[in-house]
């Protein structure tokens, strides 16, 4: 089930040619392990989307279709993975993070937490340049928590999909052995 429910829902080589942009990059990835759906090819992918989720700026998808290239895995449950980080969770993954480093580094004073920059999107180069300050004041604490954070989201999206997979396919399995006994008991 999981493995006919992917090869639906998650683009294949074909259908990301037929957008102009992705057309340029399609000699790089005519790399038939990175389309592949396999238990394990999907599961190590979706690790490293939600691992590279948590750069902060833009390097998110760079990051992830550079390492599934590297270790040739799933390579659009790598990109989907990367969406775990959006504009609703960003804030609270990275205020968690900033929480787990101090703890980690035994800083234990919460209030320490920089405020919030004022930002003025009317002026966009001025408001980023508040936000990259702001992330950058939040320092080793925050370092530190992103890594532990991102190692254990990655940990968890792997371990749960290798669980969702198996419990899909044992349920197949079960399914087709009552299917089986159900014939069995109508032949006698």
């Amino acid at each position: 089930m999981p493995k006919k429910f992917l090869r639906r829902v998650l683009p294949n080589q074909q259908s990301i040619q037929q957008f102009s942009v992705s057309r340029r990059f399609t000699g790089r990835l005519d790399i038939p392990e990175l389309w592949e759906v396999q238990r394990d090819k999907i599961a190590i992918g979706l690790a490293i989307g939600v691992f590279c989720g948590m750069i902060p700026g833009p390097l998110q998808m760079i990051s992830a279709l550079a390492l599934t290239i590297l270790l040739r895995v799933n390579l659009p449950m790598a990109l989907v993975g990367t969406f775990l980080t959006n504009p609703l969770t960003i804030v609270p993954l990275y205020m968690l993070a900033y929480m787990v480093g101090q703890s980690i580094l035994g800083e234990s004073n919460w209030q320490a937490l920089p405020a919030l920059p004022v930002a003025d999107w009317t002026a966009p180069i001025t408001a980023i340049q508040n936000w990259t300050n702001w992330i950058g004041d939040l320092g080793a604490p925050w370092l530190v928590g992103m890594l532990i954070l991102s190692c254990a989201m990655a940990a968890l999206a792997y371990c749960g999909m290798q669980l969702i997979w198996r419990v899909s396919q044992y349920m197949m399995m079960r399914n087709r052995l009552r299917q089986r006994q159900a014939r069995a008991s109508r032949l006698d």
